[in-house]
């Protein structure tokens, strides 16, 4: 092999890289998550989950719904498969119900313009989970965020423990 054939190689991989990196910083991204914790509610320490939304991409991202999500049944692979082939996007919340919190009356804040490196958080408190877990069989819930574009992020799977409430 040349040193202009190396050279040429290089350069190929070198603007294939910069391409790509170009197009991932182009377009905004977010995360959703859910973490057990603490919050102060009209002077009382109250638990529960804290849905988090933060914006790690170099431009603004605007938020227009924040869900909760429980499962209403257990979905399969055929089902998954089904929902990928009519919606044609990968299910990640087949057999999840979507519920929004104002159900719950939960403000989620939206519609909000999250800018780079910022992040948006919303407690759930342990009541109103307690709600939600009546009307499913398991006690794991997720949480969504939708931007403008209708564009869905999901956070993981969170198994909220039971509380034993009992006065030692």
């Amino acid at each position: 092999m040349k040193l202009t054939e190396i050279l040429a190689i290089y350069a190929a991989v070198l603007s294939t890289i910069v391409f790509v990196w170009n197009i991932r910083r182009a377009i905004p991204r977010f995360k959703v998550e859910i973490i057990f914790g603490t919050d102060e509610v009209d002077g009382e320490l109250v638990v529960g989950a804290y849905i988090s939304v933060k914006n790690p991409s170099s431009h603004t991202v605007h938020l227009s719904n924040i869900s909760l999500l429980y499962p209403y049944r257990k979905s399969g692979l055929y089902e998954r498969i089904k929902h990928l082939l009519k919606y044609r996007r990968f299910p990640f919340a087949a057999g999840w119900v979507h519920s929004s919190l104002s159900n719950y009356g939960i403000d989620d804040k939206c519609p909000v313009s999250l800018e780079p490196g910022k992040s948006v958080g919303i407690f759930v408190p342990e009541d109103v989970l307690e709600k939600v877990f009546e009307e499913c069989e398991e006690r794991s819930i997720k949480a969504s965020a939708q931007d403008e574009l209708w564009r869905n992020k999901y956070s993981g799977k969170f198994e909220y423990p039971e509380v034993d409430r009992r006065e030692s």
